[in-house]
């Protein structure tokens, strides 16, 4: 593996593991909200959402940030 590679291939990872952080916390934070409001239970209900969509949404963009990338290559390079 080239130099380049592992540059990229760590970038990806540490992209997903932020990313995927904030977008599982705000999302799940969000919809508990919505569904029970902001009671003595929203922080129980919150993890336990969270501490599945997090690693969900990290393994997504993982997957699909590279196929996006690569089709948007595709279509901007006729630009």
């Amino acid at each position: 593996m080239s130099d380049f590679s592992k540059i990229k291939t760590r970038r990806l990872v540490i992209f997903a593991s932020i990313m995927s952080f904030c977008t599982s916390t705000f999302v799940s934070g969000f919809i508990v909200f919505l569904k029970i409001g902001f009671n003595y239970d929203f922080l129980i209900k919150w993890w336990e959402r969270f501490i599945i969509a997090w690693p969900v949404v990290f393994f997504c963009i993982i997957i699909f940030v590279p196929l996006i990338n690569q089709m948007l290559d595709k279509v901007l390079k006729n630009d």
